[in-house]
C-alpha cells in the first residue's frame, strides 16, 4: 500500500500513523518514537500539515485527521488534477488537422534544391571545419591542383589526425604535382600513418569534399575555389558525386605504390608496422588498439587492408608472411 501517489512520502506516512495511534502527544515525543532526525520530522510534520493531515495549531498536542475524511479527500484532488491532465492531453488532438494541412501544404509545394552558397574563404574553411567535425564515418576528397599552401597543410593536419583519431576514414586523390612541394608530400605522408589513405592519379578530376557520403562541398567555380563553394546536401546530387569519386579512387593509385618501387618489400608506415607487431600478440582488438593509441576503428581498418596485401587468411597467418618476407 503506497500513498506517495497523494503527495504523502513515507515519512510523512510514518509520522501520520504514529499520531493516529497516540493522539494528542507533541512534536517533540515523536523522536524518541521514531526512527527519524529533527530535520525530517519537522519536514514531515510541515507537508502533513499542508495536506490538513494534522492539526498543528497546538504543537504541543497533535491531532490527526481522520483517516477516511482526510486520504479521500486527498485522493479525490489527485483524480481531479489526472482528470484535467487527460483532458489537456485529449485536447491536443485538436491540432492534428491544421498539423495536416501543414503536411498537404508541404506536399504540394514546389521542390526547392537542398544547395548552399557559401562565399569567401574564410567562410567556406569554418563550415569545412563544422563539416569534419560532425562527421561520423569518412570524409572523401578529390585535389586536382598542385600542392597545398603552408598555411593550408598546417590548418589541414591537425583536422586530419582528429578525425582519424575519432575512427573516421579519410581517403583523398591528388595529382602528382602536389607531390613537387616536400612540405605537401610530408603532409601526405603523416596522414597516411595516423591511417589515413591516399590515392595518385594524373587524370583530370573536379575538386570536390564529400563528407558522410551526405555532403557534398564543390566550388562555386571550378577555376576559381578561392569564391566559395556550393554545399550539396541532395541526396540524387550527392549520390552521383560519389560514383563520380568512387570511380577515380578505383583508378587511382596508392601513395605507397606511386612513390615506392614495386619489387622488394613495401616501405611500411611506422603505424603499419606497429599493427603488424600487436597482431599477433594482443587477444583482443580493444587492447591492440589502446597499445598503439589508435581507435578500434583504425585498427580493423588496417589490419584489413595489410591481411589483403599480404594475402593472409587470418592475423596470426598475416604476422607470420609479414616476417617471412621481411616487411618487419
Amino acid at each position: 500500500m503506497d500513498i506517495s501517489v497523494i503527495g504523502v512520502s513515507a515519512e510523512a506516512e510514518e509520522l501520520y500513523r504514529y499520531f493516529l495511534r497516540h493522539r494528542g502527544e507533541g512534536i517533540g515525543s515523536v523522536r524518541q518514537a521514531l526512527n527519524l532526525d529533527p530535520d525530517t520530522i519537522e519536514a514531515a510534520a510541515e507537508v502533513l500539515g499542508r495536506l490538513s493531515l494534522l492539526d498543528l495549531t497546538d504543537r504541543h498536542r497533535v491531532v490527526a485527521t481522520e483517516p477516511r475524511i482526510g486520504i479521500e479527500r486527498l485522493v479525490e484532488q489527485r483524480l481531479d488534477q489526472l482528470n484535467m491532465e487527460i483532458r489537456r492531453v485529449l485536447a491536443a488532438r485538436d491540432a492534428i488537422a491544421s498539423l495536416v494541412e501543414d503536411q498537404r501544404h508541404g506536399e504540394n509545394s514546389t521542390p526547392v534544391l537542398d544547395i548552399e552558397r557559401v562565399e569567401g574563404l574564410d567562410q567556406v574553411r569554418q563550415r569545412l571545419d563544422d563539416l569534419g567535425f560532425f562527421s561520423y564515418k569518412e570524409t572523401l576528397c578529390l585535389h586536382p591542383g598542385g600542392p597545398l599552401s603552408r598555411g593550408a597543410i598546417e590548418t589541414a593536419l591537425p583536422l586530419d589526425t582528429r578525425s582519424l583519431r575519432r575512427g573516421l576514414a579519410v581517403k583523398a586523390v591528388y595529382h602528382p604535382k602536389a607531390l613537387d612541394d616536400p612540405f605537401m608530400a610530408a603532409y601526405l605522408r603523416d596522414v597516411v600513418s595516423l591511417g589515413g589513405q591516399i590515392h595518385i592519379t594524373e587524370d583530370p578530376m573536379d575538386r570536390m569534399l564529400i563528407f558522410d557520403r551526405s555532403v557534398a562541398v564543390v566550388p562555386i567555380n571550378p577555376k576559381e575555389s578561392s569564391r566559395g563553394a556550393l554545399l550539396v546536401r541532395e541526396p540524387g546530387l550527392v549520390s552521383q558525386l560519389v560514383t563520380y569519386f568512387d570511380g577515380v579512387w578505383q583508378a587511382a593509385t596508392d601513395l605507397r605504390d606511386f612513390t615506392e618501387p614495386s619489387s622488394g618489400a613495401p616501405l611500411l608506415s611506422d603505424l603499419e608496422k606497429r599493427v603488424l607487431a600487436v597482431m599477433a600478440t594482443a587477444d583482443k582488438d580493444e587492447i591492440a588498439a589502446r597499445e598503439i593509441d589508435v581507435s578500434v576503428r583504425t585498427y580493423r581498418r588496417y589490419v584489413a587492408d595489410l591481411m589483403a596485401r599480404l594475402g593472409a587468411v587470418n592475423r596470426f597467418q598475416a604476422a607470420l608472411r609479414a616476417k617471412e618476407e621481411n616487411w618487419i
